[in-house]
């Protein structure tokens, strides 16, 4: 992972890919300069298998993995003290991936901790875009979903590249770094995605070749491209900081 520096007070980042990892005991705010905090950056599916079932219109539905695949954090500060104790302004912090993760293992996936300057953060923002690696089930892809309808197996994927900013709410603890540890979990509401008020309707999916595989995706030969594109944006709504 490489790291983009454009704070006037050096810090030290570590990134992790694809692992959950853990403070040690003495990782904590004794082992941290005083004009220093830490933060680390997690991200779940929120999912309960049965709860889209509650609207006929989705059938019976089954996941069994989402991926997603980051290229690029970015932490935004709104002040940071600099080496003077005086507060600056248009700081942020770039994170290069890639980052790829599965976040339906039900519990937050960390994927980033690092040390920060002390300040107050304003947002996240990551960037969504397709795998690089060709060993990878998500090469050409930003993100990727199977599961079963009506017990019919299916795969969404799409390769749209966007960038999500997500803001801190006013109040929010862990958006104050201030010689702590604090933590924030990226989460993405699969149950909303597929409630009744949502507007993805997957009784319109079809396995249009005969195959037995229901592929949804902007290019797929099922003809689901059109639902492809509204579980992209129903998912892209449900999308928040939670945290941890």
């Amino acid at each position: 992972m490489k790291i983009t520096q454009k704070l006037k007070t050096s810090f030290l980042a570590f990134g992790v890919l694809g692992l959950l990892v853990s403070c040690s005991d003495d990782d904590t705010s004794d082992s941290l300069s005083p004009d220093q905090g830490r933060l680390s950056i997690a991200a779940m599916a929120t999912y309960q298998p049965g709860v889209a079932d509650k609207t006929s219109r989705n059938g019976s539905l089954e996941l069994s993995s989402f991926k997603v695949n980051f290229t690029e954090i970015e932490l935004e500060f709104d002040d940071i003290i600099d080496d003077d104790n005086f507060y600056d302004s248009d700081d942020d912090v770039e994170l290069e991936g890639p980052f790829e993760m599965d976040l339906l293992s039900g519990t937050p996936m960390e994927f980033v901790n690092l040390e920060l300057p002390n300040g107050r953060l304003e947002e996240i923002e990551f960037e969504f875009d397709k795998s690089t690696d060709t060993e990878s089930l998500m090469h050409n892809k930003s993100m990727m979903m199977e599961g079963s309808i009506n017990g019919t197996p299916f795969i969404f994927w799409h390769d749209f590249e966007e960038e999500i900013e997500l803001e801190f709410e006013a109040g929010d603890e862990n958006s104050i770094i201030s010689h702590d540890h604090n933590s924030v979990v990226i989460n993405f509401d699969l149950n909303a995605v597929f409630n009744l008020d949502s507007s993805v309707d997957l009784s319109t999916a079809v396995d249009g070749n005969g195959d037995g595989l229901i592929e949804i995706s902007p290019e797929d030969e099922d003809g689901n491209q059109d639902l492809a594109e509204e579980i992209k944006e129903a998912i892209k709504d449900q999308i928040d900081l939670l945290e941890d």
